[in-house]
C-alpha cells in the first residue's frame, strides 16, 4: 500500500480519485489548495503525488517544479492528471519534472495501472475486493413495472430464507420508495457519502436502517440528485465494501441508464430484468438489452421477471420470450393484496398472506439461496 497525495481544486474529482486509490489498496491524502500542498508534501511522507494542472494560485506544473527544489520531494514520483491532452501539455509536464502524464476522463483500471507502474509495482492494483455477498441488481428502463415492490419483497424473502445479513440498496436519485414500502423513517442516505473524503465500512454502516425483520436498508435521498451521482466508480467501491459484511445485497435501480446503474450492473452477480406482459414493456426491454450490450454492461448472470401488475389480458408468455429471444424463468401473477400492503407499510413477504407475490418470491429466494450455498 502506497501513501499518495492528490492535489486538485475540484472537490468532486478529488474525492473520486481518492476513492479509486483506496479501492486499489492505497492510502490517499486529498488536498484542494495547491499552495498549501507544497509544505504538506514536504513535511509528510508521501510515496507519490497526483497533480491537476489548472488550479487557482498555482498550476500543477509550478507545483511540480516547487517539489523538485526540495530534497524531501526531489525524487518523489509525480503524475499529472488533467483534462488537457495536447502534445504540448505532455511536454510541459515533462519539463516541469513530472514522471507521468494522464488525461481525464480516465477509468479506475487505467489510473491504477499508471499508479502501480510509476511506483514500480509488478502487480497491478485493479483486483476487486473479494467479499462474500451475492449482489442482485433489480433493473429495467421502464417505470411502473413493479421493480421496487419486487426488490423489497425479494430482499425480505432472502433475509427470511437465509437467516443471514441481507441489505437492500435504493439507488434512486428522485426520491426512492423502498423506505415507504417498509414504513421506515429516513434521516440519511447514500448521498451523505458524497461529502466524505474517504469511503469505508463504518461510514456506510452508520447510514443503514434496520427493519423489524432484520433486513438492512441503505435508502435513497428524499430530495432529487443528478443522475451522475453516485458515480459508477463510487457505486462499485461502495458495493465492494458492503460485500464483505453481507450475505446478499439486493439493489433497486432507477429506470434510467445512470452512473449507479452502470456501476451496479458491472458489480452484480445476477441481474433481474423486470417487465410487464404488454407490447410497450417488451419493446422497452429489448431496447434496454441492446443498449446495455453495446456498453458491455451485462451482469454475470441475467434473468427476467414477468410481473403482472393488473388483471388485463396479457401478451402470451411464449410471444414475449420470442421477442426477448430468451426464456423467462420467473413469472409473478397479479396480486390484489399488494395495494393494501403498500398503504399499510407491511410488504407481503413479511406478512402471513399466502398470495401470488410472496409465494413466488419465496420460491425465488430459496432457489437463489441454494445456488449461492452450493457454490461456496
Amino acid at each position: 500500500m502506497a501513501h499518495i497525495y492528490v492535489v486538485d481544486d475540484d472537490e468532486q474529482l478529488l474525492r473520486m480519485v481518492g476513492w479509486i486509490l483506496e479501492r486499489g489498496g492505497h492510502q490517499a491524502t486529498l488536498i484542494s489548495n495547491p499552495v498549501e500542498a507544497v509544505d504538506r508534501l514536504r513535511d509528510g511522507s508521501p510515496d507519490m503525488a497526483i497533480l491537476d494542472v489548472m488550479m487557482p494560485g498555482m498550476s500543477g506544473y509550478d507545483l511540480c517544479r516547487q517539489l523538485r527544489l526540495h530534497p524531501e520531494t526531489e525524487h518523489l514520483p509525480v503524475m499529472i492528471l488533467t483534462a488537457r491532452s495536447q502534445e504540448a501539455d505532455k511536454q510541459a509536464a515533462e519539463e516541469s519534472g513530472a514522471n507521468d502524464f494522464l488525461s481525464k476522463p480516465v477509468t479506475s483500471q487505467e489510473l491504477l495501472k499508471h499508479v502501480d507502474n510509476l511506483l514500480g509495482h509488478e502487480e497491478g492494483g485493479t483486483a476487486e475486493i473479494e467479499g462474500n455477498a451475492f449482489i442482485i441488481a433489480v433493473y429495467g428502463l421502464q417505470g411502473g413495472v413493479g421493480r421496487t415492490t419486487l426488490a423489497v419483497n425479494l430482499a425480505l424473502s432472502l433475509s427470511a430464507v437465509s437467516n443471514q445479513e441481507v441489505c437492500l440498496v435504493d439507488f434512486s436519485t428522485s426520491g426512492g420508495q423502498t423506505a415507504m414500502h417498509l414504513r421506515l423513517q429516513t434521516q440519511s442516505s447514500w448521498a451523505d457519502l458524497l461529502n466524505n473524503h474517504s469511503l469505508d465500512w463504518p461510514a456506510i454502516n452508520d447510514l443503514l436502517i434496520s427493519h423489524a425483520s432484520g433486513l438492512k436498508l441503505l435508502p435513497s435521498p428524499t430530495l432529487p440528485h443528478p443522475p451522475t451521482r453516485p458515480t459508477s466508480d463510487m457505486t462499485q467501491a461502495l458495493l465492494a465494501l458492503m460485500k464483505q459484511h453481507m450475505q446478499f445485497i439486493v439493489v433497486d435501480l432507477p429506470p434510467v441508464l445512470s452512473a449507479s446503474v452502470k456501476g451496479t450492473l458491472a458489480s452484480s452477480d445476477m441481474g433481474l430484468h423486470v417487465l410487464t406482459p404488454d407490447v410497450v414493456s417488451v419493446q422497452t426491454a429489448v431496447r434496454a438489452d441492446r443498449a446495455l450490450s453495446l456498453q458491455t454492461l451485462i451482469p454475470k448472470e441475467r434473468s427476467y421477471i414477468l410481473n403482472h401488475r393488473n388483471t388485463e389480458v396479457p401478451l402470451p408468455k411464449a410471444t414475449i420470450e420470442r421477442g426477448l429471444n430468451a426464456r423467462i424463468p420467473f413469472e409473478i401473477r397479479y396480486d390484489k393484496n399488494q395495494t393494501r400492503a403498500l398503504s399499510q407499510g407491511v410488504p407481503l413477504a413479511s406478512s402471513s398472506v399466502q398470495s401470488p407475490l410472496p409465494v413466488s418470491l419465496r420460491v425465488m429466494a430459496e432457489a437463489l439461496y441454494q445456488k449461492v450455498s452450493q457454490s461456496e
